[in-house]
Parts: C-alpha cells; structure tokens; sequence
C-alpha cells in the first residue's frame, strides 16, 4: 500500500471515530502548521535513532490535550515509523471533512488585495455559485493587472484583466 493510500484511510478511521470531527480538523491545522514552522520537530520524530518512547514523550510535550482520537493517532504513526505521513493525513482529513460538511476551499488571486468588505462580498458570491460554505484563502499577484483568479474545487475561474489580454491577442491572431 502506498503512502498516499495509508492516508486516506488513517484520515477516514479518523473521522469515523472522532467525537468532535471539527475539532480534530482544527487540531490538524495547528500539527501541520506547527511542523511547517519547526521542520526540526518532524525531523526528530521522523527519526529512526530517536527511540518511540521519547518521540511520544516529544508530542505529549509539544500537542498537550490532544482530541481523541489524536493521541492514538500518534502512537500509531510512532511504532510504525510512519510520522512523516501526518501532514499527507491531514490534508485527507480536511478533504473528507470538508466533502460531509459541504464546505468549499477557494483560492482567489487579485492584482490588488482586498479589504474586509470586498473579501467579504466575493466570498458570499463564491457561496451562493457552489450553494455551500467556503473557506477562502486570497493571494496578491500583480502581474494581473485587475480581476481575479477563482479556483474552487479543482476549477478555475479566470476573470482578470491579464487572461483577457490574451484572449483578445489569440482572437486577433
């Protein structure tokens, strides 16, 4: 079984045991982003030197309260020497909790960024196009000139001044 099979399924035995999926989703976010910030964390309890008992000693120290079924979760990955996989199962997770809850991640690209009200209005829009909740993340890239670019699950929505350019440039050639 490959690694990205391994998972999907630690991600979906995850959500299925869960008490509180959000919560666990939210716990998540806060472990990957922990390991993007300190790579040295992942390092270590990747580290087949470093003997299981002290890298479970590590989380416990590092992820104190854990939600259930998290710390198990650990235990697993630690004895199997798979703690390298855990930002691959949180992203699953996310994906899987995302599909149950009907909550749609956006990325939305502008040549400018975007005020609280203007963020606020695209969102609602992008709400009412996918008929559920979305989570949006917003980038800046001037090389766009204006508009924006929206990709929502997987499709792409291009409405800037940039991709119109060069619509216009292959109609004219």
């Amino acid at each position: 079984m490959n690694d990205s099979q391994s998972a999907r399924r630690y991600a979906r035995a995850i959500i299925e045991t869960a008490a509180n999926t959000q919560a666990v989703r939210e716990e998540l976010t806060e472990i990957v982003a922990a390991f993007k910030a300190n790579p040295a964390l992942l390092e270590s309890l990747s580290n087949p030197g470093i003997p299981a008992p002290n890298k479970k000693a590590i989380v416990a120290g590092v992820f104190p309260g854990l939600s259930a079924p998290l710390p198990r979760l650990f235990e697993m990955l630690i004895d199997a020497a798979r703690v390298a996989l855990l930002p691959e199962i949180a992203m699953r997770y996310r994906n899987e909790w995302n599909s149950r809850n009907n909550v749609h991640a956006a990325k939305v690209v502008t040549a400018m960024a975007l005020d609280e009200a203007s963020a606020d209005s695209v969102k609602k829009a992008i709400e009412r196009a996918v008929s559920g909740t979305v989570e949006m993340e917003t980038r800046v890239d001037s090389s766009l000139v204006g508009g924006l670019k929206v990709e929502v699950d997987g499709h792409l929505f291009d409405g800037t001044v940039k991709a119109r350019l060069k619509a216009l440039r292959q109609q004219l050639l």
